[in-house]
């Protein structure tokens, strides 16, 4: 009795939990990248930091101010870059690997059988 319960949630809710818990740690994953934040910011300057308005000092002050500012999007562009297509990358990986433990679910439950059937067959690693 204990063996078909333990089947029957195997291949009923136990399978349904699994695939939820696999699709929220993909939505952990998201939400730690944060990869609408991260496009929606992709020219803004890199932690906030950029150099104050300038009112005097000429066009001197003006052009080191503009090419200050430049500078602060351009590495705040490199940066959100790099880590929305790091993000991207381990993403895409989690949600293969995800699946193909959600493919493979069912079969968990033969595989004592089928490793003692090997052995007895004479099938070595």
């Amino acid at each position: 009795m204990l063996a078909v319960d333990f089947l029957q949630w195997w291949y009923s809710r136990g399978w349904g939990r699994f695939s939820k818990m696999l699709l929220d740690k993909l939505r952990g994953m998201t939400d730690f990248f944060s990869i609408t934040l991260l496009i929606r910011t992709l020219f803004a300057p890199f932690r906030q930091i950029s150099s104050q308005d300038v009112t005097e000092g000429g066009p001197a002050a003006y052009i080191a101010n503009f090419f200050d500012k430049l500078l602060s999007r351009v590495i705040g562009m490199i940066v959100r870059l790099m880590i929305l297509i790091f993000g991207m990358i381990t993403i895409v990986i989690e949600a293969v690997l995800s699946l193909a433990l959600v493919i493979v679910w069912p079969t968990i439950p033969l595989m004592p059988v089928a490793c003692v059937v090997l052995c007895i067959m004479g099938v070595t690693l």
